[in-house]
């Protein structure tokens, strides 16, 4: 049988500037496995996409709209083994110290 996790919490960070400027805001998702005691952690980055479509077409171009679009993509900058706990509690306090140590 498949595996079938239990989204437990969902915390979003508050946006914040790090590095040369660049605003960064995170999405935790705590998931437990069904059955399992172990809780474990996703990381989600809210990225900016620029799109623009290519149909339909007037007169041989795309139309003139383009459409900003804010997307959670995973983020790799968290090793997704290192947040894993007993509670959701100590999973998002291992995501918390993983930020500072990241951004600090």
């Amino acid at each position: 049988m498949k595996k079938i996790c239990e989204q437990v919490k969902v915390f979003d960070l508050e946006p914040f500037e790090a590095g040369d400027g660049e605003t960064f805001r995170f999405r935790l998702e705590i998931l437990q496995e069904r059955g399992e005691k172990i809780f474990f952690g996703k990381v989600y980055r809210l990225e900016t996409y620029r799109l623009q479509p290519t149909f339909p077409q007037s007169q041989g171009n795309p139309p003139d709209w383009i459409n900003d679009a804010l997307i959670f993509v995973m983020d790799e900058m968290f090793d997704p083994d290192k947040l894993k706990g007993q509670s959701w509690n100590e999973v998002l306090e291992k995501f918390l110290i993983a930020v500072d140590k990241i951004f600090s």
